[in-house]
């Protein structure tokens, strides 16, 4: 099952192309989209550190170690760079989980090792027989 993206891959390419191409500015083009100028600016520095690839809708979440974080966290507190600069550089998908990664550092909380499940989120479908679907059937129809 994908995540589902508010805009396609190739709604994002357009934008970054119509950047580099027309000279507009990132708040025009967000406006004839329908998005802020900085989730354009994100999609820019996105796409000039990985190329296109970055602006593709990705099926899973990442996997981060505690160590990982800790790194990136260090690097901000360093003042290596800002939130957006040291995702791109670190390939994190937006500066807002490194922003949480800090806050939850600088408020003495465990930063935990991250390896996400899919088939956690999977459910099973309960088989049922004709009568059981008729009493499903009528009864919903009560509720009416």
């Amino acid at each position: 099952m994908s995540r589902k993206s508010k805009f396609s891959y190739e709604v994002k390419l357009a934008a970054v192309q119509q950047y580099l191409n027309s000279g507009l500015s990132y708040a025009q083009i967000a406006k004839s989209i329908g998005v802020s100028g900085r989730t354009v600016n994100q999609w820019m520095d996105s796409f000039k550190l990985k190329g296109p690839d970055a602006l593709k809708v990705h099926k899973h979440n990442q996997s981060y170690t505690k160590e990982f974080k800790l790194k990136c966290i260090k690097a901000y507190l360093n003042g290596q760079g800002s939130y957006e600069q040291l995702a791109n550089k670190y390939g994190l998908r937006g500066s807002t989980q490194l922003k949480n990664w800090v806050s939850k550092y600088n408020s003495h909380r465990r930063l935990k090792n991250y390896y996400p499940t899919p088939e956690v989120y999977k459910m099973t479908r309960k088989k049922t027989n004709q009568q059981e679907r008729e009493e499903i059937v009528k009864y919903c129809g009560t509720m009416i």
